[in-house]
């Protein structure tokens, strides 16, 4: 059952939290569902990368991480930084390699995977 009210999680821009972060979206992708372990582990690495990205780039001080449930895939959004897919190369790389989808937009890493993953 999909849940469409997003799950956000607003703190402090430092590393310590990345951690927080990462556990959060696994929970809310697991949310009852029999996912691969794979998958889950594919989905902490890429929001580690983003969150840690985001943590060296925010102009506020403040990570906020937004998760939001759809049918036929998990979106996370990773907002208040400057990223730059160019200069942030290699991490922007290993993100693409693992998630379905990635974005950007202004201030907003946005990470897609599928379910069916």
């Amino acid at each position: 059952m999909v849940d469409p009210r997003p799950v956000v999680l607003d703190v402090p821009a430092r590393p310590e939290y990345v951690r927080l972060a990462r556990m959060l979206v696994a929970s809310v992708a697991a949310g009852g569902r029999d996912l691969d372990a794979e998958w889950v582990d594919d989905l902490r690495l890429a929001v580690s990368e983003a969150c840690t990205l985001a943590v060296g780039a925010s102009r506020d001080g403040r990570l906020s991480v937004t998760c939001r449930e759809e049918t036929d895939g998990l979106v996370v959004e990773v907002r208040d930084a400057t990223l730059d897919p160019e200069g942030d190369g290699l991490a922007f790389e290993l993100i693409r390699a693992l998630v379905d989808d990635v974005a950007t937009e202004v201030d907003v890493l946005r990470l897609r995977m599928n379910w069916a993953s």
